[in-house]
């Protein structure tokens, strides 16, 4: 049996998933053109817009759209904003550096901060990035923080790494 959702009234429905993950571009044009193929059928906005999960407002927004502009006014845009300042290559050689340690290059101690890296970033690529943002790129990176460090990502199957009949050793903490 489902738990009653409480916060909802009795005969409310909820909007049933249609499969779309966030931002999955060529799925969400591929609804915009469909919305249109019913809209020139002869469908209502509001049949449209329930079949298809979405709200009346976007149904309307999309065929004025399709009005001024054709099939073009549906497809999807490039994503707006302005461009990373590091490249995806220089994401990976900043993961490979990073994975050197920070003795490596130059550091008394083995620790990595977020103002250490910032600054190997500055000095090997002549970027500058706040520590608050290069938590976030890090996170996004894979790496984790841990016991004033940050952490390489941890690998996908940590089994497969190991030789046949290897047994892994953790340490245990008091």
């Amino acid at each position: 049996m489902h738990a009653k959702n409480w916060f909802l009234p009795e005969d409310s429905t909820v909007p049933r998933h249609l499969g779309y993950e966030r931002r999955d571009a060529a799925k969400l044009e591929a609804r915009r053109i469909a919305a249109m193929t019913r809209l020139k059928r002869g469908e209502s906005t509001s049949t449209v817009a329930r079949a298809l999960g979405v709200c009346i407002q976007s149904v309307q927004r999309w065929a004025r759209s399709y009005r001024l502009h054709g099939n073009e006014g549906l497809r999807h845009l490039p994503k707006s904003g302005p461009r990373p300042k590091l490249a995806r290559e220089k994401l990976i050689r900043l993961s490979g550096l990073l994975a050197r340690g920070p003795v490596a290059h130059g550091f008394e101690t083995p620790v990595w901060t977020s103002e250490r890296i910032a600054s190997l970033i500055w000095s090997r690529f002549r970027v500058r990035y706040s520590a608050d943002h290069v938590k976030w790129l890090l996170r996004n990176m894979g790496w984790r923080w841990h016991e004033h460090t940050w952490l390489p990502p941890k690998p996908k199957n940590f089994r497969s790494q190991m030789a046949v009949g290897e047994h892994a050793v953790f340490p245990t903490f008091r």
